[in-house]
């Protein structure tokens, strides 16, 4: 099979089928044993910002990288980088048909590229890697290797259905990353108290933002206090946000116990805070009207979403472009966010997740959205040609709902 028919093949799998029996045995036939030292990051949001910071912090004191990150905004093979360059095609097809030849079953495309991502990383001899975990974490394809150092960004509700309805179900979830013995982190300040228990059952020693390092805003710059070592005078990240703050210093903390091994400069980390890229996280298009992308798709993101919009400078009319799974809590998304839109641009994603134009106005008017602030679009393109359409200088376009949405906003643009 070329690459295409890999990548068609491996996405007619269930994605969350219970087959990670059939993942082992082919990890086995593979002698898929990696050797180095990782670190693997969970969370409900700010995993690809805390990979991207410990990624470019990393490459930028010379070592040789390896990052899985998911899901991709443009192509497939942004999802397994070394450096931050995405693999190329000849290597992504190649490692692709090992891994369909080895296992019993179709393995499906997370679990695919997560075995893709380590063979590749074994053969190009990483000096580390930066991987972040699918869903949940005890239960995640990544979670099945070894990592030196395990990490949660935050814990809010998404994906209820698999993980559980209460931030201490999710929390045992994603504490399931922790290994016994081994340094674990946690980048929120109240963290469910089941991520707690489950650390001190295993006797993982655990570091939770705000007791054990902190960070401390100022004017132009923040700092980060660490168990062992402090860090001044840091230049805001380039990546937009006040969360950021938090994800860079929950980064630059794990950097922190990593410099017997891995000594990084401070110049390292202050040139990596402003060097992160991210597409999506908050990005503004140049140009006018303002065109806001943000992969926001659970409460807790859209609400610091909203809050950073409020950061930025006044408008006569924020416009929403929005699509989103219809497996998420749309109803609690669109009350959070129905003041702060004159209107609203929707459109299907490009998933069969998704939810209809139908179901989601209908979720609209319930939240008391007037019917005349909603306009039905066949496709995410069309949403944002129409929203430009109506919109002045003094205009600006939130696209937000799914990775999807961003992707397609950034491709009309």
């Amino acid at each position: 099979m070329d690459l295409n028919q890999q990548i068609s093949y491996l996405l007619t799998a269930d994605e969350f089928a219970d087959n990670l029996p059939a993942i082992k045995e082919s990890i086995t036939k593979l002698n898929l044993s990696p050797t180095y030292p990782s670190i693997l990051v969970a969370g409900t949001n700010g995993k690809g910002s805390t990979c991207a910071y410990l990624t470019t912090i990393l490459t930028i004191a010379g070592y040789k990288v390896g990052t899985f990150t998911s899901p991709h905004l443009f192509k497939y093979n942004e999802r397994i980088c070394i450096n931050n360059q995405p693999i190329d095609n000849d290597n992504l097809s190649l490692i692709l048909q090992q891994i369909i030849n080895a296992c019993p079953e179709n393995p499906g495309f997370f679990k695919a590229f997560t075995l893709c991502a380590h063979l590749y990383f074994i053969q190009q001899k990483v000096d580390i890697a930066v991987i972040e975990v699918g869903v949940g974490g005890l239960n995640d394809v990544t979670n099945l290797f070894e990592p030196t150092i395990s990490a949660i960004t935050t814990i809010a509700l998404d994906h209820c259905k698999i993980l559980g309805n209460t931030l201490d179900q999710i929390g045992t979830q994603k504490a399931g990353i922790f290994r016994p013995y081994k340094l674990a982190f946690i980048g929120m300040k109240k963290p469910p108290q089941s991520i707690i228990d489950y650390a001190k059952k295993i006797n993982a020693p655990l570091q939770i933002l705000g007791t054990d390092f902190t960070y401390t805003r100022h004017e132009l710059s923040f700092d980060i206090r660490c168990k062992n070592g402090d860090y001044f005078s840091l230049p805001y990240p380039a990546l937009r946000g006040m969360e950021q703050l938090a994800n860079g210093s929950l980064a630059i903390s794990i950097l922190n116990e990593l410099k017997p091994n891995f000594p990084v400069s401070l110049s390292a980390i202050k040139t990596g805070l402003l060097q992160t890229r991210l597409p999506g996280r908050l990005s503004i298009l140049p140009g006018t009207p303002q065109i806001i992308l943000d992969v926001a798709h659970n409460e807790e993101a859209v609400s610091q979403m909203l809050k950073n919009m409020l950061k930025l400078p006044f408008v006569k009319h924020n416009y929403a472009v929005f699509g989103i799974a219809n497996d998420k809590d749309v109803s609690a998304i669109i009350t959070l966010a129905k003041e702060h839109f004159s209107k609203w641009f929707i459109a299907p994603i490009n998933s069969k997740r998704s939810i209809s134009n139908d179901t989601l106005t209908q979720i609209m008017q319930d939240n008391k959205i007037n019917k005349d602030q909603i306009v039905s679009c066949e496709t995410i393109d069309r949403a944002v040609k129409h929203a430009k359409s109506i919109s002045t200088n003094d205009d600006r376009i939130v696209c937000f709902g799914s990775f999807l949405v961003v992707e397609e906003a950034y491709k009309c643009n």
